[in-house]
């Protein structure tokens, strides 16, 4: 899966494929994930959200270079998910 998202560019159907295939457990993890996050401060909150992002990125790429290059892929999705979720709620539509 970290080969797909660090050739996403080139691989974009597989990884959406990938993802549409894994959704809902993502969403449970993500959930899951939001519970705990929500019982710390705001700030902690985002702080906590960094280091989990940054230390699961050390963990799964050989070296700093790809690993800045994932966490740039992973920051555009991020961004796309804002723009998705601010237009939702522009809407009206509830997550």
């Amino acid at each position: 899966m970290i080969e797909v998202l660090y050739t996403a560019e080139g691989r974009q159907d597989e990884l959406t494929s990938t993802i549409m295939r894994d959704r809902s457990e993502i969403e449970k993890a993500a959930k899951k994930a939001c519970e705990i996050l929500n019982k710390l401060s705001p700030d902690g909150a985002i702080f906590a959200t960094a280091w989990i992002m940054t230390d699961l990125i050390v963990s799964l790429m050989p070296n700093e270079g790809e690993a800045k290059e994932l966490s740039r892929i992973v920051q555009g999705q991020i961004e796309r998910e804002f723009k998705t979720a601010y237009a939702n709620l522009a809407r009206g539509a509830v997550n």
